[in-house]
């Protein structure tokens, strides 16, 4: 698909913008962060809590300048919110819908500059109507992309691993007490429900072991649509278009669901709203597999 920027948006399926991204876009952006990894600048900058702690690098700044040139040169119409310097524009098709872009160009920067050999991945999506219709992820450290395009909302998530392409397909089988649950902050840092859940299995708690990894969010997830994981664990934080919307079109495609935990420190099934704006989160929240709501239930009520 070298030659479509000739060709109309209006004319192309979601199965060719999809191929395209896929074939060309994510791949691109993989080898820019593995080119300039050993040559890095350091740009300092704002993180969303206003303090000046957060970081950029010529990864995240020319993997961006990729994306922007590509996504404006083959979708005109369509909108884009990236997460470098601020980007965003709306975009409408010859339909009217409200279509557009979200892109994360280097996920994981921290993990990046630290040289880390895990956590380090980049990530678009492609929202119309508040629906994610696509969604790829590619990890920069083994190459890996997983994503879908498709208006069909049961349709497979795909894995891209060393030139063979398959299916994703959870790890419906063994219980949560037999699987290991990700974290993002250590055990201190979890409200009291979670420490209950990650206690041993002999002492009343939900899952096998716990593991605690940072870095790229996409990449992180990744684990628990493959199977490697029973759970994951995000923080209170904050949600952003280009982290929140790559993940949550995949997880839902292969079945995923969402808990937070209220201001009971209950913890409740609710559906997350893609945003378009950074905004703050201010709950903690689990995912898990649909096949494992009933064991989690079971285990919410002895506890």
């Amino acid at each position: 698909m070298k030659n479509t920027n000739t060709t109309k948006v209006e004319e192309m399926t979601i199965e060719q913008i999809g191929s395209f991204l896929l074939e060309e876009v994510v791949p691109q952006a993989i080898k820019i962060i593995q080119d300039e990894c050993h040559d890095l600048t350091i740009h300092k900058k704002v993180g969303y809590d206003g303090v000046k702690d957060d970081l950029a690098t010529n990864g995240d700044k020319l993997a961006q300048a990729m994306y922007m040139k590509e996504l404006s040169e083959h979708f005109p119409n369509f909108g884009i919110i990236a997460e470098e310097d601020g980007v965003a524009f709306n975009g409408t098709n010859a339909d009217g819908d409200d279509i557009y872009f979200t892109v994360d160009p280097l996920d994981g920067t921290k993990a990046y500059e630290r040289g880390s050999s895990q956590g380090v991945g980049t990530m678009i999506a492609l929202i119309k109507n508040d629906e994610v219709i696509a969604s790829y992820i590619g990890d920069a450290n083994t190459s890996e992309i997983y994503g879908f395009a498709s208006l069909d909302k049961t349709g497979p998530v795909i894995r891209r691993r060393f030139g063979f392409t398959d299916n994703l397909k959870p790890d419906i089988l063994r219980p949560l007490t037999k699987q290991h649950v990700l974290l993002r902050e250590i055990p201190r840092k979890q409200p009291a429900l979670i420490n209950k859940m990650i206690k041993d299995v002999k002492d009343g708690g939900l899952f096998k072991d716990a593991e605690v990894s940072r870095g790229s969010i996409g990449t992180m997830l990744a684990r628990l649509w493959k199977g490697e994981i029973g759970a994951v664990v995000l923080e209170a934080n904050f949600n952003t278009p280009w982290d929140l919307a790559p993940i949550l079109g995949i997880s839902k495609r292969l079945g995923f669901k969402f808990y937070k935990l209220d201001e009971r420190g209950t913890l409740v099934e609710y559906s997350p709203s893609l945003v378009k704006t950074v905004t703050q989160k201010p709950y903690t929240e689990i995912i898990i597999h649909k096949s494992h709501e009933e064991e989690l239930k079971s285990w919410l009520k002895q506890n």
